[in-house]
């Protein structure tokens, strides 16, 4: 650690990344200090950046998972190269499957040691590609800050994910020539479905439905969820349990989905969690269509609810149903006790938090599974 900390750090390639990331709106980085990173650390620290400091890499990564998760914004993850970056991909795996955009910052070798037998050398950006929607390594001074701002948006763009970044130790300290310019995060979605055209779809049925994916779960995600099924009058329904149409938070949805005939899922994959859309989870002759599977599903929601505004809602019961069914719970919950004198029944101990749930909608329960 350097004495004089108050000192203006250098104009070198990790100022310019903890500039991107200050650009970008990043306010804290989840890391664990290492030889490649150090540059890092001296940046971020005279330029004001939280640093939460933790134990083994993988939970950088976790913590930069959640964080994203509870803020839809990039969590950033900083670890060094070798087997501090090989420790922290494994969890990469997790933000990948809840669309969690993380960006893992990693230490690297230096570029012209490579082949010759580098401290700690590792071919980094392959070994984090499976579990990735990119992983490269940064290939100069100048371009740390462009490669951190695109890992930022590629986090970001879409559907939600991981991208790893490589750092080379020689890249960080190399000298950068002017600063770096803000750039906003924020684009126009580009759609990849007509809204007219699904909304015309789900209108010819009889129990239409739209399924989303984790992606809109946040606050803004309910938000969009909601004006969708005001303005079209069919439900709406948000999943991002692994347990899918078993999860106990859905009610009997389970029964209510193998009755609809068109479903519409967006930012949704018919994966495990949806029995792959195959009967007795949905209907023989049910009609599915994915769409925005790469676009932007929070976007792709107000452009339905916009489309759907100009026609008014669908008629029917169907809504009604479905929001009974979701809201269901078996009556056996309500006297649930453990027949084991001392102990309680998981329903005891779980309704006093279901009413504070209620009673703050934003607020986050965390368990162990």
């Amino acid at each position: 650690m350097r004495q004089n900390c108050a000192m203006a750090y250098p104009n070198v390639g990790a100022r310019a990344l903890v500039d991107a990331l200050k650009a970008a709106g990043i306010t804290r980085v989840f890391t664990l200090s290492g030889n490649h990173v150090m540059p890092v650390f001296d940046a971020a620290l005279d330029a004001g950046l939280e640093l939460i400091h933790v134990r083994h890499e993988a939970a950088a990564v976790h913590m930069a998972d959640a964080w994203g998760r509870l803020t839809g914004q990039p969590g950033v993850a900083l670890v060094t190269g070798g087997p501090g970056h090989a420790n922290a991909i494994g969890a990469l795996y997790t933000a990948m499957m809840a669309d969690s955009p993380v960006v893992l910052l990693s230490g690297h070798a230096p570029r012209q040691e490579l082949g010759k037998g580098a401290f700690q050398e590792m071919a980094q950006a392959e070994l984090a590609a499976p579990l990735t929607k990119a992983s490269w390594t940064s290939g100069s001074p100048e371009g740390v800050a462009y490669d951190t701002r695109r890992a930022l948006r590629l986090a970001m763009a879409g559907r939600p994910g991981p991208v790893a970044l490589s750092l080379p130790t020689d890249c960080l300290e190399g000298t950068v020539a002017g600063s770096v310019a803000e750039e906003s995060m924020a684009g126009t979605p580009v759609l990849d479905f007509d809204s007219a055209q699904a909304l015309a779809w789900l209108r010819g049925a009889a129990r239409p439905l739209v399924i989303t994916g984790p992606v809109t779960m946040t606050r803004r995600g309910r938000e969009a969820r909601v004006a969708l099924e005001v303005a079209l009058g069919i439900p709406v329904v948000g999943m991002e349990s692994p347990r899918g149409i078993a999860d106990p938070a859905l009610g009997a949805f389970a029964e209510m989905l193998a009755r609809a005939d068109r479903v519409l899922l967006v930012g949704k994959r018919r994966d495990f969690t949806l029995r792959f859309g195959k009967p007795p989870a949905f209907a023989a002759d049910h009609e599915a269509r994915e769409v925005c599977r790469e676009g932007d599903a929070l976007a792709a929601l107000a452009s339905l609810a916009r489309e759907a505004s100009r026609e008014g809602p669908v008629k029917g019961g169907w809504l009604a149903e479905m929001h009974a069914a979701i809201s269901f719970r078996p009556a056996s919950w309500d006297h649930a006790a453990s027949a084991i004198a001392g102990r309680m029944h998981p329903v005891q101990a779980l309704r006093p938090l279901q009413a504070l749930l209620d009673s703050h909608p934003d607020s986050v329960f965390v368990s162990d599974g």
